[in-house]
């Protein structure tokens, strides 16, 4: 008798991933592949950017109680993240952690990845908009990357950096599974299928400065805002972008050109969010500050100045 090519191991392990791929998300209002109810309109906004973007950030019980189910992330890895699965393009309520570039909750820094600007940004979002309005967001951020890493191709990072150099722009270029830039420009493109894309938020600048040619920090990011809009068949300088200070109200050893009057010679719809005020990171002697990541406290305060502004431009 031809021996068959499964095994009841293989056919439980099967059983198990389908039932997973089935309930993951059932709690909330979305199919696999995108889609939202009949009746509403999905508003979509894309998050990158550096550690201060992943989630620096201890996650709290208030923080992930009293989330909307209106607020959703499209999932952009696949994992089982809070006990359920969520596969890739797949829309999810927004329980942290939101942004998590494998299937290891644990960061860069040997941490586990926490709180993002993106939680509070997308709760000021939906307690201020129509209960027909969904939020959704697609996030892409991991640490101790150049501005760089998110350009379209490898060639503007040589372009950018010294082809010799170990510069931190070119790492990270194929996290979340394939090059940063390719894997938001694919999610997005999943997600206009039943939504519009409303506007963009970006923090980083905390690292990237070695190596530099010369060339801005501005420059560099209407590229990228360029290219996404080109790529997503959007027009150009048609969406807001946001752009975040640095801890402690500065520019950052990379984004000199980030204060609110100069941003907008790059690109008119920019606007720049401060943080002067945020809250910093406390060390492990629970006493000092170690002066690049915001803290829980902080990361809640700038992600709800993220939504404020963004609530002033587009509705």
């Amino acid at each position: 008798m031809k021996k068959l090519p499964f095994t009841i191991a293989g056919l439980f392990a099967a059983l198990t991933i389908s039932l997973l791929l089935v309930f993951s998300c059932s709690s909330v209002p979305v199919t696999n592949g995108g889609e939202h109810p009949e009746g509403t309109v999905t508003h979509i906004y894309i998050a990158f950017g550096q550690s201060n973007m992943q989630g620096p950030g201890k996650i709290e019980a208030q923080d992930k109680a009293d989330i909307s189910d209106r607020f959703q992330i499209l999932n952009v890895v696949p994992a089982v993240y809070n006990g359920k699965y969520r596969g890739v393009g797949q829309w999810c309520k927004a329980v942290p952690p939101l942004i998590i570039p494998d299937a290891n909750i644990i960061n860069w820094k040997g941490l586990p990845t926490g709180l993002s600007p993106v939680d509070y940004f997308g709760r000021t979002l939906t307690e201020n908009t129509p209960e027909n309005i969904i939020i959704g967001v697609i996030a892409v951020a991991s640490g101790d990357l150049g501005l760089a890493a998110f350009a379209k191709d490898n060639a503007t990072v040589m372009k950018y950096y010294n082809t010799t150099a170990s510069s931190t722009a070119k790492q990270g270029m194929d996290n979340f599974g394939r090059k940063m830039y390719t894997r938001i420009i694919d999610m997005a493109k999943i997600a206009q299928k039943n939504g519009e894309i409303k506007g963009i938020i970006v923090h980083q600048g905390e690292s990237g400065v070695d190596n530099k040619s010369g060339v801005g920090w501005g420059d560099l990011l209407k590229l990228i805002y360029d290219d996404m809009l080109s790529d997503l068949g959007l027009e150009p300088n048609s969406i807001p972008i946001l752009a975040g200070q640095t801890f402690g109200g500065g520019s950052g050893n990379t984004n000199g050109d980030l204060n609110a009057d100069k941003i907008k010679q790059f690109i008119p719809k920019a606007e720049v969010i401060s943080s002067v005020g945020c809250d910093g990171r406390l060390e492990p002697d629970g006493v000092s500050i170690d002066n690049i990541h915001f803290g829980t406290t902080g990361l809640r305060e700038l992600g709800k100045r993220y939504g404020a502004k963004m609530l002033e431009l587009n509705y």
